[in-house]
């Protein structure tokens, strides 16, 4: 029996590895961060450094749809005309995949995400011209200080890459990390450290965030903030237990307004005085193709306090 199931395990990964061999160019590239396919059948990459490119190469709906299908397979779940999105990870390479087939669109699309190859550095982005001296021995030194810390920006923006540039500076700490994540794409060269992979409705961000306090950690850092987990990461940071997350916003204050936001999907009144207690340091980041490193900084802002009519406090960290 067991045998059988990976004898057929076996058979279906060789499967899409077939069907998706005209990717095999783009999966191997260490450089190319997401491969995207529109309904037009154009394949997009997301390149390190240089941004979003057309490949010029071409997929046919019926290809595309294959594709899908054996992903649905491998992740346990079905892609139907009833059931037309799939989210979720792909062993074989790693990939974060979000799926859509018609009716919700005109013809088969995708976005595959690749887990980081490479862990760059505060003292690389000052190289790149991203960060500044000060702003990188700012951020050094917020981390040994045991600052929480914030990343915000849109999708695709480098949150990711630069929480594990701060992640590289808290392992020289030997400090015992917690890491929540829905997708392994956090990378963080602690030797004591959990690291949680949440997978809804199995094993949510919230359960993941209340079991956080039972592994005893000194850090904890969360992959994305996102819907009413917020409110537990609050209460983790407010415990001795301070951390980093990242969350999608258009700048820093609007970074606190979304904790706020998403704690409000538990309680109708949320903390605004604790929450800027706890975040003190917000960093925002962008993508600009004008730039050099295809990334700039647009703020690293100490959270100080916040107003009696709710508006955030808050003062550039040189």
């Amino acid at each position: 029996m067991l045998a059988s199931y990976s004898d057929t395990i076996t058979r279906q990964r060789s499967l899409l590895r077939t069907a998706a061999r005209s990717l095999t160019p783009y999966l191997d590239d260490d450089a190319v961060n997401e491969i995207m396919l529109n309904p037009d059948g154009r394949l997009w990459i997301d390149v390190a450094r240089r941004g979003m490119l057309d490949t010029g190469a071409k997929l046919s709906a019926d290809d595309a749809t294959r594709i899908l299908q054996l992903v649905a397979t491998e992740m346990g779940t079905e892609l139907s005309r009833e059931n037309p999105s799939i989210a979720g990870k792909l062993p074989i390479w790693g990939l974060r995949v979000q799926g859509t087939i018609p009716p919700v669109v005109d013809a088969p699309s995708f976005a595959l995400r690749k887990p980081a190859r490479f862990v760059y550095t505060l003292d690389e982005y000052v190289k790149q011209d991203i960060l500044t001296a000060s702003q990188a021995a700012t951020l050094k030194r917020a981390v040994r200080d045991r600052v929480s810390i914030l990343v915000g920006g849109s999708p695709g923006s480098g949150k990711t890459t630069l929480i594990n540039a701060l992640l590289a500076e808290l392992a020289r700490l030997n400090e015992r990390v917690y890491i929540v994540e829905d997708n392994l794409e956090l990378q963080c060269a602690a030797q004591n450290k959990v690291q949680v992979l949440v997978q809804p409705p199995v094993y949510t961000w919230q359960r993941a965030m209340v079991d956080a306090r039972r592994y005893n950690p000194e850090r904890v850092i969360v992959g994305e903030v996102r819907d009413g987990a917020a409110l537990e990461m609050i209460k983790i940071f407010n415990s001795g237990q301070p951390g980093m997350g990242t969350i999608h916003a258009n700048d820093t204050a609007s970074m606190l307004d979304q904790v706020v936001q998403y704690c409000q999907e538990v309680v109708m009144v949320p903390p605004r005085p604790l929450i800027a207690d706890v975040v003190r340091c917000c960093v925002h980041i962008t993508r600009d193709r004008d730039h050099p490193g295809g990334r700039r900084i647009t703020g690293i802002d100490r959270v100080v306090g916040v107003s009696t009519d709710g508006r955030w406090s808050l003062e550039p960290m040189l």
